[in-house]
Parts: C-alpha cells; sequence; structure tokens
C-alpha cells in the first residue's frame, strides 16, 4: 500500500510524506543570435621607457591619484615587487633614473596631485638626490629597500601586511615575476625573490614566519628554482615549466579562473620596464600579461587561440612589438558565433542577480563563458511580473537578452475539509488550490505532515501541510463515518 492511500482501520504512524517536487528556480531556455567578434587594439608607445610608463599611467589614472610608486626604469629586480603595492594604494608604477627624475614622470606626479610615494629600492638603486626631488613638490615619501634585492622585495612584502598566499620568484630575471605580478597583484600575494640554489636570509627568515600561510606558490620550473628550495618551503606548489613562453601561459592557467582575458596586455620578451608598468594597470582588469618575441611563440598562439579576447593592449613602439606582429596577433583569438538568449526564473521578493557571464559559441563549436555587463544592475522583485534586460558581449558588437520571469506567491489558502466512510482508502491531495499575489487562483503543491492518531476507525482527523512560499501552515480536517 503506498504511503498515500491510507485505509482507516490502521494505525496511523509519525512519519512525513512528501509529495511535492522540487520547483526549478531558475530555467535556461536557450536561443541563439548571431554576432561577430572584433578585438581592439590599443599601444603604449613613448620616445622611450619612462613616456611609455607615462601614458600607462594616464590610461589607467585619468584624474588622480593620492599614491605612485616609483621604481628604477634601468634595474628590474628591487621592481619585481612593486605590483602588490601598487594594487593595494591604487597607484600607478612610474619609472625614475638612478640619479635623475624623468620629465615624464614628473609631469605625472604633477598631473595625479600625488600626495604619498613609495620608492621601491635602497639608495644604490635610486638616489638620495632623488628621493629629495621628490620630497620637494611636497610629497611624502616611503623608502622601502634592503641591502639587496631579496631584502628589498621582503620589505615590500611587510608592506602589504598579512597575506594568505605568497609568490616566490627567482630575483635573476624578470620573466616570471611580471608574469606573475598582475595575478599577485589581484591577489594582494606579496611577490618574494630567491636565487635558482640557496634562499637568501631575509626570504627564508620571512617565509618562516608564514608557516601558517593557505599556500606558498614557487614560479617557474627546476632551471629557474631548484628542487631543493621547495624542500624548505612550507606548503608551496610549483608553478611553470619550459621557456619563457610556457611558463608564462602555465602562470596564467594557474589562476585562470581568477582571470578576465577579455583584455590582454602584450609585452615584449626583451623589455622589462613595459611590461613592469603595465602589471600594476592589468590587475585592475584582472588582465594577464603575455609575452611575445619578434615572432607569436607557440604557447601564446595556443592560448590567444582558445580564448575570446575584445582588446589586446601593446606595451611598447615597433621596436618592442613590430606592427606586424600586431597584425597577426589580431586574427589568432576565437571569433564568437552565437549568444545564447536566456530565461531565468524566480520566486516574488526573492533577491536576483543578472548573471556576471553568460555563454557563447565560438569557433568550430566551443562553447565559453563570458563577461557580459548590463543595463540593469538592480531589478525590484516585489511585484510578480516579466522583465527584459539588455547586456553587452564583450568582444560582440550584438546584445544578449535575459528574461526574468518573478512568479507570484501564494497569499491566502483555505482550510479543506472532506469526509469518507470507515475502511475507505484516501489519498491526501497533492494540491490545494491558493489565491496568489496577483490576484489569480491556482492549484499549488502540497507537502503534508502526519500527526499521532489514535486507532479508532472513525472521527476527525487533522492534517497540516506547507505549500512553497506560503508563510502559514495548510489545515486539512478528515471525517472518518
Amino acid at each position: 500500500m503506498y504511503m498515500e492511500d491510507i485505509k482507516f482501520f490502521n494505525v496511523f504512524g509519525s512519519r512525513k510524506l512528501r509529495l511535492a517536487a522540487v520547483l526549478t528556480v531558475f530555467i535556461l531556455s536557450a536561443g541563439f543570435t548571431k554576432v561577430h567578434a572584433q578585438v581592439d587594439i590599443d599601444r603604449y608607445s613613448g620616445t622611450d621607457r619612462y613616456e611609455t610608463a607615462a601614458k600607462v599611467c594616464q590610461d589607467g589614472w585619468k584624474e588622480s591619484s593620492d599614491y605612485a610608486v616609483l621604481v628604477n626604469g634601468e634595474n628590474f629586480p628591487d621592481a619585481l615587487s612593486a605590483a602588490p603595492l601598487a594594487k593595494k594604494y591604487d597607484a600607478p608604477i612610474l619609472l625614475m633614473g638612478n640619479d635623475s627624475l624623468s620629465p615624464y614622470t614628473s609631469v605625472e606626479l604633477s598631473r595625479l596631485n600625488v600626495k604619498n610615494a613609495f620608492i621601491v629600492g635602497g639608495k644604490g638603486v635610486i638616489s638620495q638626490s632623488v628621493e629629495d626631488a621628490v620630497k620637494s613638490r611636497g610629497i611624502k615619501v616611503t623608502r622601502l629597500g634592503g641591502s639587496d634585492r631579496y631584502e628589498t622585495s621582503i620589505e615590500v612584502a611587510k608592506k602589504l601586511g598579512n597575506a594568505n598566499q605568497i609568490a616566490v620568484v627567482n630575483g635573476d630575471n624578470f620573466y616570471d615575476g611580471i608574469s606573475m605580478a598582475p595575478i599577485a597583484a589581484l591577489k594582494g600575494m606579496p611577490i618574494v625573490l630567491t636565487t635558482r640554489d640557496n634562499i637568501p636570509d631575509s626570504t627564508a627568515k620571512f617565509l618562516n614566519g608564514k608557516k601558517k600561510a593557505d599556500a606558498v606558490y614557487v614560479i617557474g620550473g627546476q632551471t629557474q628554482i631548484s628542487d631543493d628550495i621547495l624542500k624548505v618551503i612550507p606548503q608551496c606548489k610549483r608553478i611553470g615549466d619550459g621557456d619563457i613562453f610556457s611558463r608564462n601561459i602555465d602562470i596564467i592557467d594557474a589562476f585562470k579562473s581568477e582571470l578576465n582575458t577579455s583584455t590582454v596586455y602584450i609585452a615584449s620578451d626583451r623589455a622589462f620596464p613595459d611590461s613592469l608598468v603595465a602589471s600594476a594597470i592589468a590587475s585592475r582588469t584582472a588582465s594577464p600579461i603575455v609575452f611575445v618575441d619578434d615572432y607569436v611563440p607557440n604557447a601564446i598562439y595556443n592560448f590567444l587561440k582558445s580564448e575570446i579576447v575584445s582588446n589586446m593592449k601593446i606595451l611598447g613602439g615597433g621596436g618592442s612589438v613590430s606592427y606586424s606582429i600586431e597584425n597577426e596577433l589580431k586574427s589568432i583569438p576565437l571569433s564568437v558565433s552565437y549568444v545564447n538568449n536566456f530565461t531565468d526564473t524566480i520566486w516574488q521578493n526573492d533577491k536576483y542577480i543578472p548573471r556576471s557571464t553568460v555563454l557563447v559559441t565560438a569557433d568550430a563549436g566551443v562553447v565559453k563563458d563570458v563577461p557580459v555587463t548590463w543595463n540593469l544592475s538592480k531589478i525590484n522583485t516585489s511585484n510578480p511580473g516579466k522583465f527584459v534586460l539588455y547586456g553587452k558581449i564583450e568582444g560582440s558588437d550584438k546584445q544578449v537578452t535575459a528574461t526574468l520571469i518573478v512568479k507570484p506567491i501564494p497569499v491566502e489558502i483555505e482550510d479543506v475539509s472532506k469526509e469518507i466512510y470507515s475502511g475507505n482508502n484516501y489519498t491526501l491531495p497533492k494540491t490545494v488550490k491558493a489565491k496568489m499575489s496577483d490576484g489569480d487562483t491556482k492549484n499549488v503543491e502540497v507537502t503534508w505532515e502526519y500527526g499521532e492518531q489514535n486507532t479508532k476507525d472513525s472521527g476527525i482527523y487533522t492534517f497540516y501541510g506547507t505549500v512553497e512560499k506560503y508563510s502559514k501552515k495548510v489545515k486539512l480536517m478528515l471525517t472518518v463515518i
């Protein structure tokens, strides 16, 4: 005998009868709209690295900035750790000479009305005279520098405060540090330096105090950092192997779920200053930096071929990244073929947040999640009805349409009375009539609960049920005669 069928000369047990199916809250119905991909190219190019850095700054910080991070434009090691610091203070990275304040940097400090500046590196990297020149503008200067590049990276790490994750990179080349820089900045993760075979005392001491860190990422293969280093670093995970381009993509892939590849920064593998200053602006949009040579390496080509990219930002002039490479790069990323329109269904008064990404179909049937910007960010769901939202797909001149259906809720359900003869079977109803918030009356599903009952054949039996989104219990009185 099924639980829905009750013969009233039996004993009622204390148990629950579940007759309601779970309603699907979000319903996806697909439609298809043809769209076309477009890759916009922006190039930051100046007469030298200092002007290029200024142009990056002008694009990212159009009005003002209370802070600036100043690094040596001729010497990369001390500057490798600067990006997370810049991110913390929402500051641009600007380049300095060892003994001179670049006129391009000087103009930017004035334009931004900078009040506080961090100098990354000791006085052998950026001299006291340069520091004094910055101070003479009424700017408060904080120098973060040690006796070498390793101590400097630790001083910067300390300024970042407590961090749950740490990146360890080889301080003798800039490739891995630059690949990691926008990611580390995005995650508030300090970048500390080591040699290939030995951890400097300053780095070892810092890491020893971070044994409770969630993760320590050792960036690069054994050629960059030996396995012996890994043995003394707690909670460490190696990321990246192979040549500089393979490692570049390995690092991006390791954190891909946190990145937005609709914008990609393109840097020459021979020009560290351009990519260094870009690490500050790239972290603002969670964008990666990829390297090219005088050709597009296979690792970079395969990465771009698998992504839907709407904007490429090239760092440096034609001497850094040639215009022939620029033209080749534009044709590599996936083209969008279709975007799926969809319908979401929720209950009245439930909070609705428009989806941050939508599914699109790209070349060869590849399906990707891409960011979308909606014409509405908040929707009032206090009344039932239908809403239509329009979204802009990055990399497309078409829009995606989202339909939101806000379902009415039950506002009134009358008690149910039934009468049967003793010994007959009775099936509790799967639905009850409800007055809905939109004024309609409809049948809604109900889940009944048994109570403790006596064993007499006749009498009045009371059942209580629940209806989704109805605040009261539904009452059914069954008279057995």
